[in-house]
């Protein structure tokens, strides 16, 4: 049984009167009271309202259900904790990954002076989205078009490029020709 809101008189009576239960399984536990009390407390408290709302806990001491009660608290925020300082190196981990490495910036930059030259503003500023890693889908519904027109706008922008590209490779190619001696 779930139950919230505030504790009746009878539950706040027998809290009060059993509260040396949370420091005597604190230090039983080798738990530090100013670390762990508040943690131990909430299941203490949950403790005693089952105790004194479900007639069937009647048959065992008051201390086992709130010992149990406290473990569940303390083993709950442990792995609670547990997960957080888990994602917080994973966090690092890729955030040390993640250093930008600048030829790879500077690769971008010179990519998109080259697009801006041959690109319209529409093709350019799409170019510019999924260089930052925008999805299609993504880029779609920031610029409020189908998905098939952001495809077939950078297609062509990418053939544009390709022949732009492909153009200077020749023309660097015949230029190396040329200088060590071949027609």
């Amino acid at each position: 049984m779930r139950t919230t809101g505030a504790m009746t008189e009878r539950q706040r009576r027998f809290a009060a009167k059993n509260h040396n239960l949370i420091y005597r399984y604190l230090h039983e536990k080798g738990w530090e009271v100013s670390e762990y009390y508040d943690i131990a407390a909430f299941g203490y408290l949950r403790a005693v309202r089952r105790y004194l709302t479900e007639p069937g806990l009647s048959i065992y001491a008051f201390s086992s259900i709130a010992w149990q009660a406290m473990t569940q608290s303390i083993a709950s925020f442990l792995r609670a904790e547990a997960r957080r300082k888990d994602a917080e190196r994973r966090y690092i981990r890729e955030a040390v990954l993640a250093v930008p490495d600048p030829f790879a910036e500077l690769e971008a930059r010179l990519l998109l002076h080259d697009l801006a030259a041959v690109s319209s503003k529409q093709q350019y500023a799409l170019a510019e989205m999924r260089l930052q890693g925008y999805s299609i889908a993504e880029i779609a519904l920031a610029q409020g078009m189908p998905k098939i027109r952001i495809r077939r706008l950078l297609k062509e922008l990418y053939r544009t490029y390709l022949q732009l590209y492909m153009a200077g490779e020749a023309a660097a190619c015949a230029e190396d020709r040329r200088r060590n001696g071949f027609p």
